[in-house]
């Protein structure tokens, strides 16, 4: 081995093994790369195709109709560092490692096809094992391929086709759940761009935007609103360390709709990505590259803070002041950034936590129920009191302060105070009536089928009729916990509670 190859800056062979596990968390944040660079290329649609074969040998390919790239592009994107765009801020790549390394991090071999004219498509690639054993010193130079033989090439006049083969990262047992969170988590990334009208395709299913602000409809419910006016920052900054540019972080804060969602079972609350969801949003040049905890000074994160969101804007010209990862996954702000948006930031969050304890407390004392809860409510008085403690009758204490009329009658008895409170049971029962002294409390099964096929699409739905249903449902649930509560224990209460129990099971088998 002669002394230029003994020392040479990068040995290849333990290079090309240790830069796959180089940060990237997983298959969509490598994804993310290639949609990037699709975008970048002027891409209006990007299809996203995964296929396993019955040996379980997963196949990737990622198709845009881009610009395309020349010979000596193609060559130059596969390179690690290599980029017509080193170091720009004009876009979302910068170092040019995306396609090479996001690729191999998943990958032991990547194939791209590129074309820039109908007529022809050049093809290049990288192997894991033919680099690791010396066989690779250097991108091959791209040769022609024929377009009959490339499956994922569709009829755009130009385009690009990446494809990962001998995945040896990529695993998954239920293909629902893991396309689910790559559909899911490329919505939320890419949301400003879908919403501009480009697509992307996951196995041929359109990816739909999801907001995690709540604002505007998706694949996620909407509903949350602005609070106060965007935060301008302007700042002057060194564009590549030579001209001075001047570039604006826009901050803006939502509140949630607490009113309305309150009454979403916990479950509901996590898959909606309502609770334990409390924080910002960093958008880096309209797409997401990080979320978490950021900017909030001494304020500790609480259950209260799920109530609302916050959304951090900035060009690539900062891309050193938010400390920008190489793969775009997350930010390290400098001290200098934490000293402009920390403040400011960190005051907004403490005004909104202390709005949405003050709106809880509302809903708390029964200023927001169900239309069902308050119906049901306020006919109560109607019916004969609910036998308690083994009498016939409501104790005394029910009828103090009543109001009184002018003739010195009092007025009806008040009545039961109804709600409805969801949790995950160790039960067969649908519903469990809790009577107290002026309250009937009704638990819903999150475990029975009736719950998730029956009850959650109305109260999810918007649609009139649906709420129409849903307050109808309701008051049909309330009264068979109604009814449960008038049979006193000396009568038969365990067979009322035995019925119930056989109606549940009865209703969940009918529903498998």
């Amino acid at each position: 081995m002669s002394a230029s190859n003994q020392y040479s800056i990068i040995a290849l062979d333990k290079f090309i093994q240790a830069t796959r596990d180089a940060g990237y968390k997983g298959i969509t944040s490598a994804l993310a790369e290639l949609i990037d660079n699709a975008l970048e290329a002027g891409a209006r649609r990007v299809d996203i195709d995964i296929t396993r074969s019955s040996d379980g040998e997963v196949t990737v390919a990622v198709t845009d109709n881009g610009c395309g790239m020349s010979p000596s592009v193609l060559r130059l994107a596969l390179q690690f560092g290599g980029s017509t765009r080193f170091n720009s801020r004009s876009g979302t790549g910068r170092y040019g490692m995306g396609l090479p390394n996001s690729s191999l991090s998943q990958a032991r071999r990547v194939d791209v096809f590129t074309w820039r004219t109908k007529k022809t498509i050049w093809r290049s690639y990288l192997d894991v094992d033919e680099i690791a054993r010396g066989a690779m010193t250097s991108v091959p130079a791209p040769k022609r391929w024929s377009r009959a033989a490339l499956m994922n090439a569709r009829r755009s006049k130009s385009g690009t086709v990446v494809v990962w083969s001998k995945c040896d990262r990529i695993e998954y047992k239920s293909e629902r759940r893991f396309f689910a969170a790559i559909r899911r988590t490329i919505g939320r990334l890419f949301r400003k761009h879908l919403w501009t009208g480009k697509r992307i395709y996951l196995c041929s299913e359109l990816v739909r935007p999801y907001d995690p602000l709540f604002t505007r409809e998706g694949e996620n419910i909407s509903g949350a609103s602005a609070f106060g006016p965007t935060l301008r920052y302007e700042l002057s900054v060194q564009d590549n360390g030579t001209k001075k540019k001047r570039s604006i972080i826009e901050v803006d804060f939502v509140e949630l709709p607490i009113e309305k969602w309150h009454s979403f079972s916990n479950q509901d609350k996590r898959s909606l990505g309502i609770s334990k969801k409390a924080g910002v949003s960093i958008v880096r040049s309209g797409r997401e590259i990080d979320y978490g905890w950021f900017f909030m000074g001494k304020k500790r994160k609480e259950n209260y803070d799920d109530w609302w969101r916050c959304e951090v804007s900035f060009d690539p010209v900062l891309d050193e002041l938010f400390g920008v990862t190489n793969t775009k996954q997350g930010i390290r702000p400098t001290e200098t950034l934490l000293s402009i948006l920390s403040p400011d930031i960190e005051r907004v969050a403490h005004e909104l936590n202390g709005r949405v304890r003050r709106r809880y407390l509302a809903v708390k004392e029964g200023l927001d129920r169900s239309p069902g809860e308050l119906k049901a409510s306020s006919k109560d008085h109607l019916l004969e009191p609910p036998a308690q403690n083994g009498k016939d009758k409501l104790s005394l204490s029910m009828y103090e302060n009543v109001p009184v009329h002018t003739n010195g009658k009092k007025s009806p008895i008040p009545g039961l105070s109804y709600r409805i409170e969801h949790r995950r049971m160790d039960e067969n029962s649908f519903f469990i009536p809790r009577l107290g002294l002026r309250e009937l409390v009704v638990q819903l099964n999150e475990d029975h089928p009736f719950y998730e096929c029956v009850y959650v699409p109305y109260v999810r739905s918007s649609e009139p009729v649906a709420k129409t249903l849903y307050k109808y449902l309701e008051l049909v649930i309330l009264a068979a916990a109604r009814a449960e509560c008038r049979v006193s224990p000396t009568d038969s209460q365990s067979l009322v509670k035995t019925m119930r129990e056989e109606w549940s099971k009865t209703l969940a088998a009918f529903l498998e």
